[in-house]
């Protein structure tokens, strides 16, 4: 038997060490590339599946949060009966249907919504009654894009619709009896109405834009009554606005008995434009029986083709400009039987001009003009049975301040 020598051993166990890393190098390598090999097929499988519809049975005890999770953008969850839960979606792609009265119910327990749509796109919510909420009844966040469709929202401890810097396009939908207003969007948001839209009875403002927010009437037809606040608030920066297109005409807002103002305009913008229906009148803004029927602390309307209509009355005062508050408004001027039609106190520049296609009228009322603090004012061809000015108005046009 032979002996070996300390240097035969340690080049033995250099030898093995070697040979063991080579071994787990190899391994190793291998075990990555499975990895990667494994997570590029689940990439692959979930990137194929093709959208697919689910039925969700709340009314059998299932839970339409458990569906929403498992689901793929595409799917759409049928949804029947009433889900007592609160849900968030975060899936692109996805479609909530509700079939034979279905209901997601918030049952007041703490969330901040019934439905939070957090930064998904193209998600839809269609036939759905959503009520309930601790807080908020939908809320779309984060840059999500919602398309909402006969989806009633109501009875929630604040707002029916929430939007916060995301874009929401509502079809058909009604926000009442809410707890502070019927739909509250803000943070530059974009909100896109047509059809049916009803905002009634909410303990705020119906539909409230907010902090540089457009609010775009596509066609709609907007009910905003009977609220303890205003029917439409247009706030900070904001801007209601009605386009030239075809589906675009036949648009109105009508805000009646509310406990301030039928349409509020603070620091904000209304705008009507379309000189290929020059004249048509087609858009109605009318406001009766609340405080103030247009207030415009600030805000300015812009009408220059004579396509809408503003109506006023019934109310304190028809339309109150003030602080810098402008207005061009060509045709389509009603405000009758109102305290004051007209109070323009400080305002800015006011430009109301009467065309025989869609005439403007400020009269029947107790005072049907009055203006001060430094207005300044074009008002032609306007009827009118009285007006009254202070020593500071600049007035021009048909309309004449008494004793000039």
């Amino acid at each position: 038997m032979s002996i070996s020598t300390p240097g035969t051993v340690s080049r033995i166990a250099c030898v093995a060490i070697a040979m063991i890393l080579s071994a787990l190098t190899a391994r190793a390598e291998n075990d990555d590339r499975f990895a990667h090999g494994a997570a590029a097929l689940k990439a692959n499988a979930t990137s194929g599946k093709s959208s697919r519809t689910r039925n969700v049975h709340c009314e059998m005890g299932r839970k339409l949060s458990h569906a929403i999770k498992w689901a793929n953008p595409g799917d759409t969850l049928r949804i029947s009966g009433t889900c007592m839960e609160s849900v968030e979606i975060a899936t692109d792609r996805l479609t909530l249907l509700g079939v034979s009265g279905a209901a997601i119910d918030g049952g007041k327990w703490p969330s901040e919504a019934v439905v939070l749509i957090d930064g998904a796109r193209r998600v839809s919510l269609i036939g759905l009654d959503v009520r309930n909420g601790s807080d908020q009844g939908v809320l779309a966040t984060r840059g999500a894009q919602v398309r909402l469709q006969r989806v009633r929202m109501h009875a929630n401890t604040t707002v029916g619709l929430s939007v916060d810097r995301s874009h929401v396009e509502i079809h058909d939908v009604a926000m009442d009896n809410n707890g502070t207003g019927g739909m509250d969007a803000y943070s530059a948001s974009t909100v896109v109405a047509s059809g049916s839209i009803s905002a009634v009875g909410n303990s705020g403002d119906g539909l409230a834009a907010n902090g540089k927010t457009f609010f775009e009437l596509r066609g709609a037809e907007v009910v905003a009554n009977d609220n303890a606040g205003s029917g439409v608030s247009i706030i900070n920066d904001s801007r209601l606005q009605i386009f030239s297109f075809p589906e675009a005409q036949g648009s109105s807002i009508t805000a009646n008995g509310n406990g301030f103002a039928g349409i509020g305009v603070l620091g904000a913008e209304v705008g009507v434009v379309g000189s290929e229906f020059f004249g048509s009148g087609a858009n109605v803004l009318s406001a009766s029986n609340n405080l103030f029927g247009f207030f415009m602390p600030a805000g300015a309307i812009l009408s220059p083709h004579a396509t809408a209509r503003f109506v006023a009355s019934g109310n304190a005062i028809g339309m109150l400009m003030e602080d810098g508050a402008s207005a061009l408004i060509i045709g389509g001027l009603d405000l009758a039987q109102n305290g004051t039609g007209l109070s323009a106190i400080g305002a800015g520049t006011l430009t109301l001009v009467s065309v025989p296609p869609n005439p403007a009228s400020i009269s029947g009322n107790q005072q049907d003009v009055d203006l001060g603090f430094g207005t300044r004012a074009t008002i032609d061809d306007v009827a009118h049975t009285s007006i009254a000015c202070d020593a500071t108005v600049l007035l021009r046009g048909s309309a004449t301040c008494p004793g000039t």
